[in-house]
């Protein structure tokens, strides 16, 4: 922008709808280069500018300065990215996009203009607790059957060092991510519990798509895992671990360490109380979730589990760590624009099929989700028989 587009903000600075401070300073620093391009996956399956970093930051821009109104059209622009922040790191000025799309999506939010697939997962997670309106009882059917009966019991322990969070998409949507999660940590003898049928979601769906209301879910939340007494905190959810590890200390003090399950999962095995043995004789590639490698660079830990487990072939994808693709399930997108996150998820199936992968392993139970949408895209003839596993079920499969 050259002096003419800032005269406006400089001299009536009463006109400027600010995103505030920090976020007002990303969107000014654009200077519509391009290279973002590079690493946008809604550009690369739509090609189109609006669908770019540097189309929402122009449409960011003139918000900011009053040119134009929210609208719907201007919403679909902002809820179709999925805030991988794969566009910071090809930027060259590290222009943070995530925050200036959490910052128009507020906007978008108290001006009334949220797609509708978006705001049906925020009732539900205020009706039911969680994003898929399910029953609360049916959150821990997914319990190994031990487990499962002391939780129907209430016979689950109050007070335990370690306090497993599983998230809405493990509970509810997966077969296999929690039972695989159990499985080594009783073998190593971890004293956990679980808070049950009181688990809800993490309010991540409701700070993505800008609500106001995700200040005082988090602090619900907050009361409930405090009230557990536990020294740290494990969770399977990619987005639960960004939520509770990045966005939870601006509104309240959690008291404990918060894992993801690569870094518990790892540490486990570092002490010598996971034994892996080496069955599973396949080629194996890791998928960087976004919400742990660009977001906490969070990058060796699953490759170090992946390398430990004898018999298994590792081979790296491409675009991998900080450039890694992201699969296209992130930033709500998946609810939004469901034909889009395959599409995404598709050419990131083929980046693994590039290297000869027969296994995509993740740590991220959207990732998943969305991969396993994307390879059934791909004619079979193309994808053969490739797997989408979590790094859990690796694991648990490799535990003696």
């Amino acid at each position: 922008y050259d002096y003419f587009a800032f005269q406006p903000l400089i001299e009536h600075p009463e006109g400027v709808n600010s995103y505030g401070t920090d976020v007002d300073n990303e969107v000014l620093a654009c200077i519509h280069c391009g290279f973002c391009r590079l690493g946008c996956p809604t550009f690369s399956v739509t090609q189109r500018e609006a669908r770019n970093a540097r189309g929402r930051n122009a449409l960011a821009f003139y918000l900011l300065n009053g040119s134009i109104e929210p609208s719907h059209d201007l919403a679909e622009a902002f809820y179709s990215c999925t805030t991988c922040q794969a566009c910071t790191y090809f930027c060259p000025a590290r222009i943070k996009v995530d925050e200036i799309v959490e910052g128009v999506r507020r906007k978008m939010y108290e001006a009334g203009f949220v797609p509708e697939p978006v705001l049906g997962v925020r009732d539900n997670i205020f009706k039911t607790g969680n994003v898929y309106a399910s029953a609360t009882a049916e959150r821990i059917e997914i319990y190994p059957p031990a487990l499962k009966e002391k939780a129907k019991k209430g016979e689950l322990k109050k007070k335990a060092e370690t306090l497993l969070f599983m998230g809405c998409v493990p509970s509810y949507l997966d077969m296999k991510m929690v039972p695989s999660l159990i499985k080594p940590l009783d073998a190593a003898g971890v004293d956990y519990t679980t808070l049950a049928t009181e688990e809800g979601c993490c309010g991540f769906p409701l700070f993505l798509m800008g609500s106001g209301e995700f200040e005082e879910h988090a602090s619900k939340v907050i009361e409930k895992i405090k009230a557990t007494g536990a020294r740290e905190l494990v969770t399977p959810c990619a987005g639960c671990y960004k939520t509770f590890k990045k966005l939870y200390p601006t509104v309240g003090d959690l008291g404990l360490e918060v894992y993801h399950s690569v870094h518990y999962l790892e540490k486990l095995i570092k002490e010598g109380k996971i034994t892996l043995n080496g069955n599973l004789g396949k080629k194996v590639t890791y998928h960087d979730p976004c919400d742990l490698g660009r977001t906490f660079q969070i990058f060796e830990e699953p490759r170090n589990i992946l390398k430990a487990i004898p018999g298994l072939d590792y081979v790296e994808m491409a675009r991998n760590r900080l450039q890694a693709r992201c699969c296209g399930g992130g930033g709500g997108v998946q609810a939004n624009n469901p034909e889009m996150a395959v599409a995404m998820a598709a050419e990131r199936v083929r980046d693994a099929l590039a290297v000869g992968a027969e296994i995509i392993v993740s740590a991220c139970a959207a990732c998943k989700d969305n991969l396993r949408k994307g390879a059934k895209a791909i004619p079979k003839s193309e994808r053969g028989k490739i797997k989408i596993m979590d790094i859990t079920e690796i694991v648990a499969s490799a535990t003696e």
